[in-house]
């Protein structure tokens, strides 16, 4: 992964990757590594992002699965390289980003959204617009960190 070369103190962990058959069994484990960075936001705040690797896959339902009738026709989508975060965005972390009115997008955030408060709670009573729009202003925040001028690897094994 060529493109994580770029990327500030990388670090990594092991994952297990179960295959399970037609009636729920174990059949296979598979051990893969996933390499991730933690970002630190403003009062120190901690999110870790997991690097996605680019893929293909088939998206939509083959013609023998007749009850998917809207899932037509199958093709290929190919994703680029991209973080995701490993856990989901707590209150906390919400409240971080929404409070930075300098990184707006398109809409207005609310810091404090949630009915079930506490900062390491995940965040909720959000919508699919707000979502987006925190997304887009982390990527904004995190874009200098991460992909600086000269940043090199310093993940160890």
């Amino acid at each position: 992964m060529k493109w994580l070369q770029k990327v500030e103190n990388l670090l990594w962990f092991s994952v297990a990757t179960p295959k399970v058959n037609k009636q729920g069994e174990r059949i296979k484990v598979e051990n893969h590594e996933a390499y991730y960075f933690k970002e630190i936001l403003k009062g120190d705040v901690e999110l870790e992002m997991v690097a996605i690797p680019s893929g293909t896959f088939v998206m939509g339902s083959p013609e023998s699965e007749s009850e998917y009738d809207d899932e037509r026709p199958q093709h290929y989508v190919t994703v680029p390289p991209f973080f995701i975060g490993k856990y989901p965005v707590t209150q906390a972390q919400w409240k971080v980003i929404a409070s930075q009115t300098e990184l707006k997008v398109n809409i207005d955030l609310d810091e404090d959204p949630s009915n079930f408060k506490g900062d390491k709670h995940p965040v909720e009573q959000v919508s699919w617009y707000e979502a987006v729009e925190f997304c887009q202003r982390l990527s904004k925040e995190a874009s200098q960190k991460v992909w600086g001028d000269s940043p090199k690897v310093r993940g160890q094994r």
